[in-house]
């Protein structure tokens, strides 16, 4: 019996703080300085939807687009729906669309406007509407539609359903005023009014006495009776029925919880209003605060421990078992907190094997934590060594995962003696031995693997225990085997581990996870030797990322080579990259070709530095890249010695030039050659020319860059014949009409061209 009476008590309590919350509501905002949010809208559907359509889900929407907005004229339509006695579908849309503004942190424009039709609909008699505009009216303080309601019950000419529908907008409403009002109608020489007004205290307060309720009236009016207590007492035989309703108002009330907290602005209210709620009588609003902590926590805003820590270190002893595993794995993750002693201290007692494991994990992360160089938070040593020993159980009772988790916790850390963290790692390799599930397997390589990383103070002496676990299981054809494997066994010797698997074969693996192992040491300890199989990635990888991570090893790789071997790679590359089309390649050349100019500059290798700035010339000319191809062409004729292979350089550099409209280095460069020799019209350079005027012929810049090479003073005493021929041949394949000779030493941007 006592504990039904618990439950029955629980849920009325829950019930209370349900109706309190639609009192008191509208104050919390106020407090919290909270604003409802604005929800834009546009006004889409018209009045015959509202009035005519059969959905009526479509029906209310429509109503509540129109409530929102603040045009008068979407105003009018839901009060003439609302005045439609003849329409009852649109005045129940109508009614049920104000109700919904109850829930919602938007207000009504005008509001106001709708107290009296919702008022008047009372006074029909169509029940079912009235009870809809009662509800309605809730948007309402008691204060704002009281006379009207009044004014009804006053009204000698009401009809009985009005009489009935006054009541039921009265009985609905939690303000002790509403209450009085019913009870003074107790003594009304209408009998409509008396006994609807009974029938409506039954269900606020205790008993069916007419005159214990009259007696009430004072203890109402001094507020030393909690009329919402006292309505949830009298529903007691209604519990069961009432349980759907319970988490609705449930769910609600944490809907609104979520709606001032996130119109609260400020950070120190928002924890304490956090604080406040971990202490809540109702367990769904302590994982409410919970979970509000842990959002807080994952946006990387600074979490104010401080407000809340007390609050939360609590709940690990919660009776709620949902509370307890929720505020042990919140804890787990605040490491900043010193929740150890809690932690241990609940963990001894703990009955729940998924709470207790939960407990356990977090513990050891507090633990692992405070161990930590450097670290704030102390917590006594003897909790390091309780815990080990509690860990040594869970492995007996088979919850290996959880033990090995803690157990690498426990002793990445300084602190215990070799011997002592050798009987511990040893236990976890026979845990692993003994395990024939290949998840568990997994997870206990994982954790070894960890055991064996860098950051781990007995890395030694864990690589000694687990380097042939590690050995043996390469080579299991589960990848969730293999791959942690290779990774514990990179860990204990990577140069070591890194020959063997390229032995195996390992660079060609069938897990990407394991390739990627192989591709992090290549980039870190890899040789010349290694270019090939990295090389064959860069072409035929599984994913972009992968392909990626095989260019950079090379790249690293790279800066250890000699340059013969750079400029090798890089005319691989490149033939590949032209073949393919892969833009990816060709970036790669490009840097490749950069690292390489740099060492050929430091070694003073002058014919691989030739060979390397003719690859990077062409590089970016077919890259577009004009300004740097002619700067490397023209590094190039400085230096050649070779008339054909000077006049062929000439040609690239009038070329990537031309195509960059360099009007004045075209002009220079065609002067100089002019200077000493005529240029001939089956000539590399006439070529070069021809495709660039043949591309384009009618556009501005094309006649603006023959404008430039027709400019081009000659001597008389050197007339250049066959150049000037093939002016000539330009001008009409251009439809140029004539030309003005330029003076001497006249610009060419000075010479006028007449086209057609």
């Amino acid at each position: 019996m006592n504990r039904i009476y618990h439950k029955k008590l629980i849920v009325r309590e829950t019930l209370l703080a349900l109706f309190l919350l639609l009192c008191f509501t509208p104050i919390l905002y106020a407090a919290f300085g909270a604003k409802p949010e604005d929800i834009s809208g546009q006004l889409k559907i018209n009045r015959w939807t509202l009035f005519n359509s059969t959905d009526e889900q479509i029906r209310i929407d429509t109503a509540i687009e129109m409530l929102k907005s603040s045009d008068a004229g979407a105003r009018q339509i839901v009060l003439d729906a609302l005045a439609a006695t003849d329409n009852a579908a649109a005045q129940s849309s109508a009614c049920k669309a104000i109700s919904s503004f109850r829930d919602s942190l938007q207000l009504i424009p005008d509001r106001s406007d709708f107290i009296g039709p919702l008022t008047d609909i009372l006074k029909g008699s169509n029940v079912e509407v009235a009870n809809l505009a009662a509800q309605a009216s809730l948007i309402f303080t008691y204060r704002e539609v009281k006379g009207r309601l009044e004014a009804i019950i006053k009204d000698s000419d009401s009809s009985a359903a009005a009489k009935r529908n006054a009541i039921c907008a009265i009985q609905i409403r939690p303000e002790k005023e509403a209450v009085l009002l019913l009870i003074d109608l107790l003594d009304s020489n209408d009998k409509i009014f008396a006994s609807a007004s009974a029938d409506a205290l039954a269900r606020w307060l205790p008993g069916t006495d007419k005159q214990q309720w009259q007696k009430m009236r004072k203890d109402i009016e001094r507020g030393r009776i909690d009329i919402v207590r006292q309505r949830l007492l009298t529903q007691q035989d209604r519990i069961r029925q009432l349980n759907e309703e319970i988490l609705r108002w449930q769910r609600r009330y944490l809907v609104s919880l979520d709606s001032i907290y996130q119109a609260t602005a400020d950070d120190a209210i928002r924890a304490k209003f956090i604080a406040d709620n971990l202490v809540f009588e109702q367990s769904s609003v302590r994982l409410w605060a919970i979970e509000k902590i842990n959002m807080w926590q994952k946006s990387g805003k600074p979490l104010p421990v401080a407000v809340f820590q007390k609050a939360l270190v609590s709940l690990v002893f919660d009776p709620e078992p949902a509370v307890r595993l929720a505020a042990a794995r919140q804890l787990g993750l605040l490491t900043n907190i010193n929740s150890a002693d809690a932690l241990l201290s609940q963990l001894k007692v703990e009955t729940n094997d998924d709470i207790k494991t939960e407990i356990f994990i977090s513990l050891g992360h507090i633990c692992n934590f405070a161990l930590s160089p450097g670290a704030e938070l102390e917590i006594n040593p003897q909790v390091r060594i309780e815990t080990l020993q509690l860990a040594v159980e869970f492995f007996k009772d088979n919850n290996l995962v959880a033990a090995a988790e803690v157990f690498r916790n426990l002793l990445l850390q300084n602190g215990l003696e070799d011997s002592q963290v050798k009987s511990y790692f040893e236990l976890i390799a026979a845990g692993y031995s003994k395990a024939s599930d290949t998840q568990v397997k997994a997870r206990l390589l994982n954790e070894m693997a960890r055991l064996c990383g860098n950051d781990s103070f007995y890395r030694a002496v864990a690589g000694e225990v687990f380097r042939n676990i590690f050995l043996g299981a390469i080579d299991d054809e589960s990848e969730q085997i293999a791959s942690p494997a290779v990774t514990g066994l990179m860990r204990i010797d990577q140069s070591g581990a890194f020959e063997i698997l390229k032995q195996k074969g390992f660079t060609s693996h069938s897990s990407a996870k394991i390739r990627d192992e192989l591709i992090s040491a290549a980039a870190q300890i890899g040789t010349q030797h290694d270019l090939e199989w990295l090389g064959i990635l860069t072409i035929n990888a599984e994913s972009e990322q992968e392909r990626q991570r095989a260019a950079d090893a090379m790249m690293n790789i790279f800066q250890y080579c000699k340059v013969e071997i750079l400029l090798s790679w890089a005319q691989q590359l490149s033939s590949q990259a032209k073949s393919k089309n892969d833009e990816f390649l060709l970036t790669r050349t490009r840097l490749l070709l950069e690292a390489a100019e740099k060492k050929a500059e430091a070694e003073q290798n002058d014919d691989t530095l030739i060979s390397i700035r003719r690859m990077l010339a062409e590089y970016y000319a077919g890259s577009s890249l004009y300004g740097l191809a002619a700067k490397y062409y023209g590094m190039l004729l400085q230096t050649a010695a070779d008339p054909n292979e000077k006049r062929h350089l000439t040609a690239r550099l009038l070329d990537v030039n031309l195509r960059s409209g360099q009007t004045e280095s075209v002009k220079q460069l065609l002067a100089n050659v002019l200077l000493s020799s005529d240029i001939r019209p089956n000539s590399e350079m006439s070529r070069v020319l021809n495709d660039y005027f043949t591309q384009n012929p009618n556009t501005q810049t094309t006649k603006q860059m023959f404008s430039a090479v027709a400019s081009i003073n000659l001597s008389q005493e050197n007339p250049r014949p066959l150049w000037s021929g093939q002016i000539k041949d330009w001008q009409k394949l251009l439809q140029i009409d004539s030309l003005i000779p330029a003076a001497p030493n006249t610009p060419a941007e000075a010479n006028e061209i007449s086209a057609t």
